[in-house]
């Protein structure tokens, strides 16, 4: 396994993380304020966490098999997804 496939997986890792913390706050404000839009946003982030183990699971799985540079360009678009769950934690604690 390279360094690449490493951090991709780390990445993920640091995605599920913010999501878990985005989950934690969507539950507490569940108990304050119940509403469907509150529920949405729970299912949402459960299935971003979901999609985000899955990933780390065929990260594992293709390092055998491919090489660095399909490594690379799932990089890129982790990368990108990591922006993006960075806005949303950002707007989640806003």
């Amino acid at each position: 396994m390279g360094p690449l496939w490493i951090v991709n997986i780390i990445i993920s890792l640091l995605i599920i993380v913010s999501l878990l913390y985005v989950l934690k706050t969507f539950v507490h404000t569940r108990s304050v304020v119940r509403s469907r839009l509150v529920n949405a946003l729970i299912i949402f982030t459960v299935v971003f966490i979901i999609q985000n183990l899955f990933a780390v699971y065929l990260y594992f799985d293709l390092a055998e098999s491919y090489s660095a540079d399909m490594a690379y360009q799932l990089l890129i678009l982790n990368l990108l997804g990591l922006t993006g769950f960075s806005i949303f934690v950002y707007v989640a604690r806003h």
